[in-house]
Order: C-alpha cells, then sequence, then structure tokens
C-alpha cells in the first residue's frame, strides 16, 4: 500500500465544526497593537471601521492572547491594508470569543474602502504566554502552559480545549498541563495557510474559570507552527523564520524525502539499494516521494538531472526534468508530479558526454499546497525554463552501464 493510500485512510470521516476565524495585528512594532486582518477563505483581508468601537477591539483582544482594549482607532491609523476587505458593520458586545461570532454584513460584503480599515491598541500583558511552552513535531502541535500560572488566573487548569471544543485531552508533566492536535488542516479547528517558503499553522487554546453557573469568558492563548515546504533528507535542520503571526510562535523541521528506482514502467519492481547496473540507453523507472503526515500538499519534481558524481553542485550536468517539464519528451516522460505526496518519471539514460563512467540522478523536490493552488506544473513540449528558488536535492546513484 502507497503512503499516500495510508494517509487518506487516515482522515476523520467526520467533518470538524468550522474554526474561529485567526486574526492578526499588522504593521506595527507591537504584537498588541496594529491594522486588524482576518483570515477567510484561504486569504488575509482588513475590517472595515463602520461602527467600530471598544467593544469590536476587545474581541480582538481576546483573541491575541492581549490585554484589554485601550483604543479602537479608525481611518486606517496603521496604515491601509490591500486586497480583501471581510468583514463590515461589525456589532460586537465585547464578549464574543472571535469576530466571526458577532454580528456583521457577511464576509465580503461591505461598502468601504481601505481608508476606513479598523485597527486597535491593547494592552501589552500575556502572563500565560509567558508561562507557556510550544513544540511543533513533525507530526502534532504541544501547547504546555504551568499549572501555577493557571490556578493564579483564577482558571481550571483541566477546562482547556483547542478551537473545536470537543478537543479537550490533555495530560500532566512536571507541573504543566499538555494539550496537543495533530498537524493536520481541519483537526479541533487547525487552520493551514501558505506562503512561498512555509506551511502555517494556526490554533487557539481557551481556558475558562470554574463555572458559577453564568456563562464564563475564556482566556485565550493563540498558536503559530511554521514548516518549510522544500524538504531534504536530514530531519534535524530547523528555520526559524521572521513571520507575521501571534500568540506562541515556533518552527519544525523539514519533511524527509525519498528517491526509489524501478525496472518495469508499473513502478512494481523496485532495485534494490547501492549500485544499479543498467545496459547503455535502457529505461529507469523513478519515483519521488515524501513522507508528510498532511495530505493538503503534493510532492513536485521541480528538477531532476543526471552528473559523473554524487556532488549535486556538479557544474556538468544533463537535465532530465527542468522547472518540472520534461526537457526532451522523446527520453523523457512524467508519469505524475504534482498531484499526491509521489512523483515519478521515466527517462532513457545514458553516460554523460559518451563516456563510460558511472552516473548519478539527483532531484530538486518540493511540497506544494494544492488546496489552493494547481500544484501540476504546467508543460509546453520541449519546454525548458529557469528556477528562481533554492530547493533541497534527494540524490541515488551510483548507476553503473553494460553493453
Amino acid at each position: 500500500m502507497w503512503l499516500t493510500e495510508i494517509l487518506l485512510l487516515l482522515q476523520p470521516e467526520i467533518a470538524p465544526p468550522t474554526p474561529s476565524v485567526p486574526v492578526r495585528l499588522v504593521n506595527s512594532n507591537s504584537r498588541c497593537s496594529g491594522r486588524v486582518e482576518i483570515f477567510h477563505n484561504g486569504q488575509w483581508g482588513t475590517v472595515c471601521d463602520d461602527f467600530w468601537n471598544l467593544n469590536d477591539a476587545q474581541v480582538v483582544c481576546r483573541q491575541l492572547g492581549c490585554g484589554r482594549a485601550v483604543e479602537a482607532p479608525q481611518r486606517a491609523r496603521f496604515g491601509r491594508g490591500t486586497g480583501q476587505i471581510w468583514l463590515d458593520n461589525l456589532l460586537c458586545s465585547g464578549s464574543e470569543s472571535s469576530l466571526r461570532d458577532c454580528p456583521h454584513l457577511g464576509f465580503g460584503n461591505h461598502n468601504c474602502g481601505h481608508s476606513e480599515d479598523a485597527s486597535v491598541i491593547c494592552e501589552d500583558h500575556q502572563p500565560l504566554l509567558q508561562a507557556s511552552q510550544l513544540i511543533c513535531s513533525p507530526y502534532q502541535l504541544v501547547v504546555g502552559v504551568q499549572l501555577d500560572s493557571l490556578l493564579s488566573a483564577g482558571l481550571n487548569p483541566f477546562s482547556g480545549h483547542l478551537a473545536a471544543p470537543y478537543c479537550t485531552g490533555y495530560r500532566v508533566s512536571q507541573n504543566t498541563v499538555w494539550y496537543q492536535v495533530a498537524r493536520q488542516a481541519g483537526i479541533c479547528g487547525t487552520v493551514l495557510t501558505t506562503n512561498t517558503t512555509h506551511a502555517i499553522y494556526f490554533n487557539s487554546l481557551y481556558f475558562y474559570p470554574p463555572s458559577n453557573g453564568s456563562m464564563v469568558l475564556p482566556e485565550i492563548i493563540p498558536f503559530t507552527c511554521a514548516y518549510p515546504l522544500d524538504t531534504k533528507t536530514s530531519l534535524n535542520t530547523q528555520i526559524r523564520p521572521q513571520l507575521p503571526g501571534y500568540g506562541l510562535m515556533g518552527s519544525g523541521s523539514r519533511a524527509r524525502a525519498y528517491m526509489n528506482l524501478f525496472r518495469d514502467s508499473s513502478f512494481s519492481n523496485s532495485y534494490p539499494g547501492g549500485q544499479v547496473i543498467l545496459p547503455v540507453g535502457s529505461a529507469l523507472h523513478v519515483q519521488a516521494y515524501v513522507f508528510e503526515n498532511d495530505p493538503s500538499f503534493a510532492v513536485v519534481l521541480q528538477d531532476c538531472y543526471t552528473t559523473n558524481s554524487s556532488n549535486p553542485e556538479d557544474p556538468v550536468r544533463y537535465y532530465l526534468i527542468h522547472s518540472g517539464c520534461p526537457t526532451d519528451s522523446r527520453r523523457v516522460s512524467v508519469v505524475e508530479n504534482g498531484l499526491s505526496l509521489r512523483a515519478r518519471f521515466s527517462a532513457l539514460l545514458f553516460p554523460l558526454q559518451g563516456r563510460d563512467q558511472d552516473i548519478f540522478l539527483h532531484c530538486r523536490v518540493r511540497l506544494c499546497d494544492k488546496r489552493s493552488q494547481s500544484c501540476a506544473p504546467f508543460c509546453t513540449r520541449r519546454t525548458y525554463r529557469s528556477v528562481d528558488d533554492p530547493f533541497r536535492f534527494v540524490t541515488v546513484g551510483p548507476i553503473t552501464w553494460t553493453d
């Protein structure tokens, strides 16, 4: 059974409820002040300042884990945004846990321009954030909060849940209560967005004071984990990018990428590891795949080429695939690229420059968010284009020739 099939079986049969809208404050030197932007339908957008007041600002401050709302500036105090204006005529009472819970005209319905973008200024008071830890593992997002801090804040340490209220599981270790969620879009209200370099996961942890029978407002700890989209075989490299976000922020490791060689076009009879011996001019069938927990992604083979050394930076090379497309359709056939967590192609291989030498096959691989874009490269016949972004390598070889 292929890896992609296994991942599909792990998807939940019941769709989780719609999560709270992620919110951020931008164009400021403080995490608790700035222009209000919310994430909806795969992109960030602004909020119109019609009826905007301290009650609306208080909801934003609570979502971000800041202190009380001090001011609700209008008229693009922190600069004009671009793109979508998502909300207008908000009428929050101040007790809502998310802007989406407030009365409004509906997402995308407005009569405003970006000169009317709303902003907030909150007290930068975040004792729970300071007492919290975030672990961005390859498979889970894990948040830990000190028990003493929760108790001193008048909160029940075991009342926590993620954006989806039914996600309440926890464990206690060394005076810390830990909550976790699978690193996958839609699980427990987790929202996934991508940019050109990273996959960014958003969620929030909610804690409540002991209930006395009346409605109580939660304290919220937002958290963000960023993972690189380009892959390599090392699991230990970590990147801490400068990314817009809020609450707890962390970064995770790259996914593992692998490559297999097959004897047949059905990709069922693989060569053993080590050296591969081929008759000159014979076909080689290649599969690249990535161990990735989230089925939102697809593997894209950006470049594949052969060299006479195991060094992928060797300047003497012969391209089989360049910018996702075969360089010679008579010798290279792309079977699958940008559709799932595996990519496949077949190629007729020859020694470089007619020399009887071993060759090595190198491929640059990256992950693509197939929810928001078409990941399969668009290729015209014998397309050969330049590459702008640096991607990571997967290498196999040596391949030795026989008569």
